[in-house]
């Protein structure tokens, strides 16, 4: 399983991909700009926005999805 260190923050490598897989359950959104959904290794779930930090207790991986507005769905 291939990890990221930097996830979705706006200057990281991993930030166009469709997941990310995040070691650990210390999740910082410090210099992500849109919110993400976390899922840990035991199925737990919460949606995270941009600037907070998040504990996963006793997690050994999460996996985060970015939650973005659609172009086709914006007026």
């Amino acid at each position: 399983m291939k990890t990221s260190k930097n996830g979705y923050k706006a200057n990281s490598k991993d930030v166009d991909k469709s997941s990310n897989i995040i070691e650990g359950g210390n999740i910082t959104m410090k210099g992500v700009e849109f919110k993400v959904l976390g899922t840990d290794d035991r199925g737990y779930t919460k949606v995270m926005y941009p600037g907070h930090d998040y504990i996963f207790r006793n997690a050994k991986w999460v996996k985060e999805t970015p939650i973005r507005k659609s172009s086709k769905t914006q007026k």
